[in-house]
């Protein structure tokens, strides 16, 4: 293969084609996975008489959106510090496993939260796709997105969630997922048009890059 070649094929790589959306999360990605909430929080929020405003009712199957955050108190024992410091908490709590698929199901009448930690190195027009059977609460790095519940089953983009760009780094996706039913399942595909490589030393970045090019060349043309 030839430099300019490998040039050519760095680009793709880096900054992918329009329409060709980079996948950033999937459902079954690896990733953090806590069924230890049970039903603690069921009535723990606002509720109605039939449980219609209730974020984690028992029985209420009506539509509601969320624009403000389920208060997780009554779980604060098994979730930890899961939306502040996600990583320590993972890494230190028994009640948090480390998946290398995570479940799209779980116990029917309970709560389970997920975390998919991702490394974007910069990426723009970032957008969340959701579904869920029944309730989805959703935080990017702890800042609280949104949430929502309602009846029928898990649906690709159910819900879509327009993020915009994200700066060079590592993220966090912190899902909480909400049953009462007999049945559930949820789904998660979050997209970006392009990424954008990690900032280092223009001069740097440019001499290691053509080394590696240069000796892949090289490599190539004595097989």
């Amino acid at each position: 293969m030839t430099i300019s070649k490998l040039v050519i094929a760095f680009m793709v790589i880096a900054f992918p084609l329009a329409g060709n959306a980079v996948v950033l999360v999937q459902t079954s990605d690896a990733g953090w996975y806590n069924d230890s909430i049970g039903t603690t929080l069921n009535l723990s929020n606002g509720t109605g008489a039939d449980d219609s405003t209730a974020y984690f009712p028992i029985f209420n199957d009506s539509s509601v959106n969320f624009l403000a955050a389920p208060d997780l108190t009554a779980a604060s024992g098994v979730l930890g510090n899961w939306l502040s410091d996600p990583l320590n908490t993972a890494n230190t709590s028994a009640e948090w496993a480390y998946e290398a698929s995570i479940p799209n199901t779980w116990t029917p009448g309970t709560e389970v939260a997920v975390m998919y930690q991702f490394d974007t190195l910069g990426a723009t027009n970032v957008v969340a796709s959701l579904g869920v059977d029944n309730g989805i609460f959703a935080w990017l790095n702890g800042e609280y997105l949104f949430g929502a519940r309602g009846p029928g089953h898990a649906v690709n983009g159910e819900y879509v969630l327009n993020l915009g760009n994200l700066t060079a780094g590592t993220h966090f996706l912190q899902l909480l997922l909400e049953d009462h039913g007999g049945a559930n399942a949820y789904n998660v595909n979050i997209t970006a048009d392009a990424f954008i490589p990690a900032p280092v030393p223009a001069p740097a970045a440019l001499a290691l890059l053509l080394m590696g090019l240069l000796g892949m060349s090289i490599r190539g043309r004595r097989s």
